[in-house]
């Protein structure tokens, strides 16, 4: 079963993301770690996290990140459980290895990639299970079963971010996330590069690549800039997407911009179900 279970005040969104462990089965070598989070399309749990997570090249130069010579083959992660007697109580399983590949050769991947732009959008979806397959004692929480408020009121340059990950591979308890945050540098609805992609401004560290981000703002929220009965006051919540790296990582003198690919590729690559290719082996 795992951990011990303990009841305290959470946010439910921590439920969503997964310290991940990237590793070869066979020699049960760790090449990296990183972040990812739950979706679910189609009744299906998807884990989704950075195309360079599973392949170890960036996407951008076409190199390797890692000098290690192997190709990873297996994530492994532990989910949040829950008690049979009171599902508030919250642990961890054991470790969960989930394979990348339906092989044992490394050449016939799992993961889906961007229906039009390959690996050049810096995400990938690997589908975990079904929704009725799952055990009773694992909680797998898809970040789009949260109820945010995207639809009334979208993102805006200069909103607070919060991008939930494992920098440093510092953990939480339960390995819970760490909430790093910044905010939006660009406009959310231009894209960089002619790609779904926009910049955060934030100090960012290795290990939160394949994070979900989400934008938050307080206050007196209008629409059309009129206080109407669809005005909220308070908190608003959206998710924003997904954290793949950041501009400048090696110069602390260099302004520290976050790239984020936009939530909608995620739908983009679930629809689609491109396979990945290797040619990045």
């Amino acid at each position: 079963m795992g951990t011990k279970t303990e009841l305290f005040n959470y946010d439910h969104l921590s439920l969503t993301t997964y310290y991940l462990r990237i590793k070869y089965s066979k020699t049960d070598r760790v090449f990296a770690t990183c972040t990812g989070f739950m979706y679910l399309y189609e009744d299906i749990y998807y884990l989704i996290t950075n195309g360079h997570n599973i392949t170890g090249v960036n996407p951008e130069n076409n190199e390797r990140i890692s000098k290690h010579a192997g190709i990873p083959d297996t994530i492994e992660v532990t989910y949040f459980t829950k008690s049979p007697q009171n599902p508030e109580l919250i642990g961890k399983s054991q470790l969960h290895p989930i394979a990348l590949y339906e092989d044992e050769d490394c050449l016939l991947p799992r993961w889906y990639v961007h229906p039009a732009f390959g690996y050049n959008v810096d995400v990938v979806a690997i589908p975990i299970t079904s929704k009725g397959s799952l055990p009773s004692h694992i909680v797998l929480t898809p970040i789009n079963s949260h109820q945010f408020d995207t639809d009334s009121f979208p993102s805006l340059v200069s909103d607070d971010v919060f991008i939930l990950g494992y920098p440093l591979d510092i953990i939480g308890k339960f390995e819970f996330p760490i909430w790093k945050r910044g905010n939006i540098a660009t406009e959310p609805l231009l894209d960089m590069d002619d790609l779904p992609k926009m910049l955060i401004d934030t100090a960012t560290r290795s290990g939160m690549s394949g994070s979900p981000v989400i934008y938050q703002r307080n206050g007196v929220h209008l629409k059309d800039g009129k206080l109407t009965d669809d005005s909220l006051f308070g908190r608003i919540r959206g998710f924003l997407g997904i954290y793949s790296g950041r501009i400048g990582a090696n110069d602390n003198f260099q302004a520290q911009l976050g790239i984020v690919w936009k939530s909608s590729v995620i739908e983009n690559i679930l629809r689609s179900k491109k396979i990945g290719d290797i040619q990045f082996q």
